[in-house]
C-alpha cells in the first residue's frame, strides 16, 4: 500500500472526529437540550443526554485510532496483517459512530 494511502487512512478517523466535534459544537443551538445517545439503558430519562455528553463519541474514535496506531508501530514489519487490522478498525468504528450521531441529529432537525 503506497504510503500516501496509508496516512490517509490513518489519519480518516481522526478527521471524523474533529468533523462531529464541530458539528456537536454547531449544531446544538438548534436542537433540544437532551436528546437519546444511551441506547443500552432502559427507556426514559436514562437514555438523555446532554449536548456534552456527545463529545463520547469522538472522543472513543480519538481513542481508539491512537492506541491501534501505537500498537501498530509495536509490531514486526512481518506482521503485516495485524498492522492492517489495527490501520482499517479506527475507520470501520468512526463510521459506525458518525451514522449513529448522524441519525440522532437528523430525528431533531
Amino acid at each position: 500500500m503506497s504510503s500516501k494511502i496509508n496516512l490517509l487512512i490513518k489519519l480518516s478517523p481522526l478527521f471524523l472526529a474533529l468533523i462531529m466535534t464541530l458539528a456537536i459544537a454547531l449544531s446544538f443551538k438548534f436542537l433540544p437540550q437532551k436528546m437519546p445517545l444511551f441506547y443500552s439503558l432502559t427507556w426514559g430519562e436514562g437514555q438523555l443526554a446532554t449536548y456534552a455528553q456527545f463529545l463520547i463519541l469522538p472522543a472513543i474514535i480519538i481513542l481508539i485510532t491512537l492506541v491501534n496506531l501505537v500498537i501498530s508501530w509495536q509490531l514486526h514489519h512481518q506482521q503485516s496483517f495485524f498492522k492492517q487490522v489495527l490501520l482499517f478498525s479506527p475507520l470501520v468504528i468512526g463510521l459506525i459512530l458518525t451514522t449513529a450521531f448522524i441519525k440522532i441529529v437528523l430525528n431533531f432537525i
